[in-house]
């Protein structure tokens, strides 16, 4: 027993455990990198490894460049390079702009290369009175059409823009911040306020002005070509209500300078001409000379504005004119434009008011009240009677400016068949042009600050000429009264 349990015995099973502790020291993990290692140390594969390398670091270098191009590819649909508006600006300036699928806001690039020596009135009357007056029909609908975008609770258009409306809301709240109290008891006029570029389109009002003439060369003309004074009067009011849903916007142009013009020449050879002659209040003065003297139609616009808590209107007291070849004199006014949920809800646009025309020389007349049909209940329709000088009724209409106008039961103008008039914005005008304006060309291109920036100076330059000019005319005064 004591044999069993001897040193010699103890020492031996101890040489025997040592060994294998010792053998797993001797397995390093290192040597697990050891075969690496050895690669490494071939110049081929250390060749290949740089490949590897430079590789991966042209491939990031590939990554970050294609997302530059994305990028720049994002900043240039926001600046809306081609005729058609893209990306975002297009959600908010369609819905803005108008409810039609043309835009008015054209920047063909084709048609702004174009010179006076260009378009002679003469060729483009012979090709537009071939395409559109020598064999001119009737529209042959007789329902009652009404476009998505028309509201049907209380009639006008409805803009359900998100973007847009947070851009207004945005705007009319600093607004309120500033001159609250006069928004709130309605003593308020918009119309000497100067409203941030942010919320603004890339045209000013008088490029504003010829874009919402786009029927009248059509109407204009067959109401020329007959010597029924009643069909021409009809041809009149059916050229003024059917350009109303094209020409609604929501975003506002920018104001013209005093001085400031523009001109345009449209599809059937007239030339139009604008130019602001008012500073405050704001005036605008038109005139489109038609082709082969056939018409002239002529105005001003004088705007005045209300605002309320959620609401403002528009007010134009200015007038209209239209002469003939035949000498044949009418004229008639402008309508009112409300504004609905400035601040919440939907935001509306509604044409109200009543209009009237007047042929001052054969004492034909004719005045109705917008949103004036009881059946229908909503402020776009309306009817309406033509009266001669006897006052007898010639002629009843009734419709709606986003639908159709029939006059006895004769359909005259349906949307669904609105013959998109072409306008060419012509490339050699006076140094007084909107066209010339940075401001403008900045928006368009949506360079917000440098815009902002150019509409200050311009607004600064106006104002300093009107103290200049009513210190003038003070003195001016002042001499006279010292000389009497």
């Amino acid at each position: 027993m004591f044999s069993f349990f001897s040193k010699s015995k103890e020492s031996n099973k101890i040489k025997l455990r040592t060994p294998k502790i010792k053998k797993r020291k001797k397995i390093p993990i290192p040597k697990l990198i050891i075969p690496k290692e050895k690669r490494s140390k071939n110049p081929k594969d250390q060749e290949s490894k740089k490949k590897e390398e430079q590789n991966k670091k042209e491939e990031i270098k590939k990554e970050e460049e294609i997302k530059n191009e994305e990028e720049i590819k994002k900043e240039e649909e926001i600046k809306i390079e081609n005729p058609k508006l893209k990306g975002d600006l297009e959600k908010i300036i369609g819905t803005i702009i108008c409810h039609s699928p043309i835009s008015l806001y054209d920047h063909d690039e084709k048609k702004l290369q174009l010179k006076k020596e260009d378009l002679i009135p003469e060729n483009l009357y012979n090709k537009f009175y071939t395409k559109y007056i020598k064999n001119f029909e009737f529209p042959k609908e007789k329902d009652d059409y009404r476009p998505s975008y028309a509201n049907n609770q209380y009639g006008g258009m409805d803009f359900p823009d998100e973007k847009t409306a947070s851009l207004l809301r945005g705007m009319g709240w600093d607004l309120i911040k500033d001159i609250g109290k006069k928004i709130l008891s309605g003593n308020f006029n918009l119309t000497q306020v100067s409203i941030p570029i942010r919320v603004m389109i890339p045209i000013t009002i008088l490029q504003h002005v010829c874009n919402g003439h786009f029927n009248y060369p059509l109407y204009l003309n067959l109401a020329s070509l007959t010597n029924d004074y009643v069909e021409r009067m009809k041809f009149i009011i059916v050229a003024t209500l059917s350009c109303w849903f094209k020409s609604s916007v929501v975003l506002k142009p920018l104001n013209p300078i005093l001085g400031e013009t523009y001109e345009m020449i449209w599809e059937d050879g007239s030339h139009e001409y604008v130019e602001q002659t008012s500073h405050h209040p704001p005036c605008s003065n038109f005139i489109i000379f038609g082709p082969n003297n056939n018409y002239i139609y002529c105005g001003y616009l004088n705007y005045t504005s209300n605002a309320w808590i959620n609401s403002f209107k528009l007010k134009n007291t200015g007038k209209r004119y239209i002469k003939f070849k035949d000498g044949t004199h009418v004229d008639f006014n402008f309508s009112l434009d409300n504004y609905s949920n400035t601040f919440w809800g939907c935001f509306r646009h509604e044409i109200i008011g009543q209009m009237e025309f007047n042929d001052i020389t054969n004492g034909i007349n004719c005045k109705f009240n917008l949103g004036s049909d009881t059946n229908k209940k909503l402020s776009d329709y309306f009817i309406g009677e033509i009266k001669d000088k006897d006052g007898n009724v010639v002629s009843k209409f009734n419709g709606s400016y986003l639908s159709h106008i029939d006059f006895d039961g004769i359909r005259y103008w349906d949307i669904r068949k609105n013959i998109d008039i072409e306008a060419y914005p012509i490339k050699d005008q006076i140094p007084s042009s909107s066209i010339y304006r940075v401001d403008s060309q900045l928006l368009y291109e949506r360079k917000i600050e440098q815009a902002q920036e150019e509409k200050n100076k311009l607004e600064e330059l106006q104002r300093h000429d009107r103290k200049l000019r009513k210190e003038f005319m003070e003195k001016n005064n002042n001499d006279e009264v010292n000389k009497n």
